[in-house]
């Protein structure tokens, strides 16, 4: 999935995207001074809650710092140390990367381990992160997941609108990604990486959360939640799916149907329970209305649960 972006990032790099949603792990509040300590969800509900980044205000004492989940970027909450600021405070915990118990849940982060900040400031609602490495050139999807993490990270608190990343004083940036000159590296906000979700992230990834161990067994009736697409979306290139289920644990069986005929299919082939995504590109010649069905197969006996929409491509 990540060397097709080497193929596509200078189209990428013009385009003008709109912002993706983005789902928020609620860790609680944290008083500042604490240290933030993550629990896996209840997963007698949904994983996570939905909600868009741009709206995250954070409460006194706590920063929103975007780790990976399936490489898809997603805020988390840390506690701030009293007498630093938040914005630098999330930055240095961006840098720490998950939490044993987040890496169980499958967050990951695509800074380089071991990564230091070397200095940070604000100028004119513009932070500065000198950082002492970065991913290299040869690996563009990971350096545009990273900046995607930074930019977002910094700017979650309200108080910065841009971010220039620098790599031990040398300017970092989109450029930079795509093997250009350094010497013309802008400010980066959010709009200038939220391209990174819609076409590199998402396009052919699957995943769910999965239930902790230890969790108490599920003895409810099987339910399948989809909240994207919506019925009668229109899809051009990826239909790109978000729900939950509610089962013992088991595969998710993703069908594409048209006229009653199987066009495509994804098996998440996981024990879901809560929240799951997945992103099936379109075959170049569908066109018109198809089905799409995400079945929760019965096992010991129960009954298997879906849920289905009908959305339309754009051919």
């Amino acid at each position: 999935m990540r060397t097709l972006l080497l193929i596509v990032i200078a189209g990428l790099l013009a385009a003008a995207c709109g912002a993706s949603d983005g789902g928020l792990r609620d860790e609680g509040f944290v008083a500042a001074g604490e240290t933030a300590v993550v629990s896996p969800p209840d997963m007698t509900g949904d994983a996570a809650a939905t909600t868009t980044p741009t709206t995250l205000v954070p409460d006194p004492g706590v920063a929103f710092v975007y780790l990976l989940r399936y490489d898809q970027p997603e805020p988390t909450r840390r506690s701030v140390p009293v007498g630093m600021g938040i914005v630098e405070s999330s930055i240095r915990d961006l840098l720490v990367g998950p939490s044993a118990a987040e890496g169980l849940l499958h967050y990951s982060t695509a800074l380089l381990p071991d990564t230091r900040l070397l200095a940070f400031s604000i100028d004119n609602r513009t932070a500065i992160i000198d950082l002492s490495a970065m991913p290299s050139v040869g690996k563009g999807s990971e350096a545009l997941l990273a900046l995607y993490q930074l930019v977002y990270t910094a700017t979650a608190s309200g108080g910065v609108d841009a971010v220039k990343v620098r790599v031990n004083g040398r300017a970092y940036g989109l450029g930079s990604v795509s093997g250009g000159s350094s010497a013309l590296e802008q400010s980066l906000t959010r709009a200038d990486l939220s391209f990174v979700i819609e076409v590199e992230t998402l396009l052919g990834s699957s995943g769910c959360a999965v239930a902790k161990v230890g969790a108490a067994p599920f003895t409810g009736a099987r339910t399948v939640t989809l909240r994207r697409p919506l019925d009668g979306e229109l899809v051009e290139n990826t239909i790109q799916l978000r729900g939950s289920v509610q089962s013992r644990g088991g595969p998710l069986v993703i069908r594409i149907l048209q006229d009653g005929l199987e066009v495509t299919n994804r098996i998440i082939d996981e024990k879901c329970r809560g929240n799951f995504s997945a992103s099936i590109p379109v075959p170049r010649t569908l066109d018109g209305a198809v089905e799409v069905v995400v079945i929760a197969p019965g096992t010991d006996g129960a009954p298997a649960a879906s849920a289905q929409v009908v959305v339309t491509i754009a051919g």
